[in-house]
């Protein structure tokens, strides 16, 4: 369903932009929004369940994702895949506009042919690494008018125009396979090329006891260390990075059919009830929401 505050251009949009639409198949979610006065506080370190196409109209800030960080220019792109944990870093002074494009798994099987998958960009990457594309990319690869046309396409309301839309986006994700095979530049190393070594230990050791004293003594570093360096790295504690992506297990876990007691312990919690706490203070539901009915 569309909602839409008023008529709305995309490359000339009007103050108080807010157009937010849903497959009726819950495949994918679309919203181009603009806050005349943005406040930090809205927007908080988070992940997907599927794929985020994020879009940057206008506004001062940049983008963390997984402790690589992305300045923002308008019309450019970051994409993030479901691993990876990223928050925006938006300046109160300038109104502040994107489009974002969200993808479930469960939205290619109709699309796909021969094993082709349209994921791959997004999907096979190390995390944090090669998120962005370039406004100047954008513009010269067609990406602004397949998204200018899928706005068009879901303002004007059918069952026609969102299979329709369908078939945009299809043509979004291979022109990102195209970019990335011929011209997406390579992330910068991260600032702190020991951080990066540790998410990437984290990532792959989720079910395992993960303290800040194991982690001081496998690389090397005071605790008073680690923590100040991972936070001016990553932008986040140590204990909110374990958590948040424990957390993020969790949901896959109980996506593939286990109970959320199950998927609790599969992520490395030590109790349930840390566990609820943590997923109803990030998620504002609880585990059973999460499980696959």
């Amino acid at each position: 369903m569309l909602y839409n505050s008023g008529e709305v251009s995309f490359l000339e949009s009007i103050n108080g932009t807010r157009v937010h639409y849903a497959s009726t198949d819950g495949s994918f979610f679309f919203h181009h929004v603009r806050d005349e006065r943005p406040d930090q506080e809205n927007f908080k370190l988070h992940y997907e369940k599927g794929y985020e196409i994020y879009m940057f109209v206008s506004g001062t800030g940049s983008y963390t994702v997984e402790g690589s960080r992305y300045e923002l220019e308008p019309y450019s792109i970051l994409m993030m895949n479901s691993k990876e944990l990223h928050v925006l870093n938006i300046s109160p002074e300038s109104p502040y506009e994107r489009m974002v494009l969200t993808i479930n798994e469960n939205f290619l099987p109709p699309f796909m042919a021969g094993g082709v998958d349209f994921f791959r960009t997004i999907k096979y990457r190390k995390l944090g690494q090669d998120n962005k594309i370039k406004a100047e990319t954008v513009t010269e690869s067609g990406l602004l008018i397949l998204f200018e046309n899928l706005q068009n396409l879901l303002e004007r309301e059918s069952a026609e125009n969102e299979i329709v839309a369908k078939c945009v986006i299809v043509q979004i994700l291979a022109t990102i396979n195209q970019i990335a095979e011929t011209a997406l530049p390579k992330t910068p190393v991260k600032a702190n090329r020991k951080i990066g070594t540790m998410l990437e230990y984290i990532n792959t050791h989720l079910e395992q006891p993960l303290t800040l004293d194991s982690l001081s003594e496998r690389f090397y570093l005071t605790k008073y260390h680690l923590c100040r360096t991972f936070k001016e790295t990553t932008g986040f504690s140590v204990n909110q990075y374990i958590t948040y992506k424990r957390i993020r297990l969790a949901d896959e876990r109980m996506m593939e059919g286990y109970s959320p007691t199950q998927a609790c312990f599969m992520a490395g919690f030590n109790s349930y009830s840390n566990f609820f706490k943590s997923y109803r203070k990030l998620t504002g539901k609880s585990p059973r929401s999460g499980q696959v009915k």
